[in-house]
Parts: C-alpha cells; structure tokens; sequence
C-alpha cells in the first residue's frame, strides 16, 4: 500500500469510528406528550461533532434531530465541558441566543456551522481532537437525549472528501472560532 492510500484508509477508518460515536446508545427518545395533531416526537440524533477549539473560552457543536413524530422545542443543553452552554442562531455575522430551536414534526433540526449551533463558553478545559465531548440535549416534550460529541480538527467540514466528512449537506465554512462574531 503506498502512503496516499493509507493516509485514506487511515482517514475512512477515523470517520467511521465518528460514526459510530453518533449512532451509539442514548441517542434516541420518545414522549408521551403529543404535539397537537396527537403525536408524540420521536427523536433521534445523527451527525454530532465539534470543531477542536481554536481558545480555551469557548466552542461550538452541530448536529441533526430528525423527528419521524409530533413537533418538539431543543430547550437546552447540559455538558461537563461549561457550565454556560447554550443554543444560538447565526444572522448576518452575529450570534444570537435563543431560548429554545423548533424540532418539526416529520422534519429534522439541523444545527450547523453559519446556522444554529451550540455555544459552550467559559471552557473548563480545552478538548484536542480525538475526544468526546459528552453533552445532554433537552426537550419541551421528548425525553432527554445523551451524545458523545467527536472532537474533530478545527477545519473540518462535513461533507468534504479532504476532511473525510459524511454530511453532505453542509457548505458553510467552520464555528470553530467565534472572535469575529458579535453576541447579542
């Protein structure tokens, strides 16, 4: 095997570990709480990662919640990482809090880099690519759901061959580092 194709054997194994990482135990919930058409969410989380972060102040995380049951609200999030974890939207270039994100009903939350995403800020240590990042999604009507986040180098980019990315609906450049970014 010549060095370029281990290199991309190295790196599919790498990525398939990741997903691995996404798909394992915990990563799916149901309610006993109907939205008002009387369904209940069901929901299940794909295509966790955080970018290593650039500072030991803050970072940020993306995902999917794909919902195949009623509307549910992501209410919050909880991780080891910081004790001031939260959930923003992207407009223009400033960040903006939000106190909760829409789970459609028969749709997915997509929380991606230039869009909605989680901020962890005050870092209690600076996770090196290759760690998880255990976080806890919270609902208005779901059960709680448990991730381990991959961390993966800060220029990941799903969906690109370089980086061996395996969502393909992401184009937008990297949350790795949010000094440019205005918070309100």
């Amino acid at each position: 095997m010549n060095r370029r194709t281990l290199t991309a054997t190295a790196l599919a194994a790498v990525c398939a570990l990741g997903l691995a990482g996404c798909g394992g135990s915990g990563t799916s919930a149901t309610s006993d709480k109907p939205d008002a058409a009387g369904r209940a969410p069901h929901l299940k989380v794909s295509g966790a990662y955080m970018p290593q972060p650039v500072t030991d102040k803050m970072a940020g995380a993306f995902l999917t919640v794909e919902n195949t049951g009623g509307a549910d609200k992501l209410t919050s999030v909880t991780s080891d990482l910081s004790d001031d974890v939260s959930l923003h939207t992207t407009k223009g270039n400033a960040m903006e809090h939000v106190s909760s994100l829409p789970v459609p009903a028969g749709g997915a939350l997509k929380l991606a880099s230039g869009g909605n995403h989680v901020m962890f800020m005050g870092l209690k240590h600076k996770p090196a690519e290759g760690e998880k990042v255990t976080v806890e999604l919270h609902f208005a009507k779901a059960d709680a759901i448990t991730v381990e986040v991959p961390v993966k180098s800060a220029t990941y980019r799903p969906g690109t061959a370089a980086t061996g990315g395996h969502d393909a609906d992401s184009g937008h450049s990297g949350h790795a580092d949010h000094s440019g970014h205005a918070h309100k």
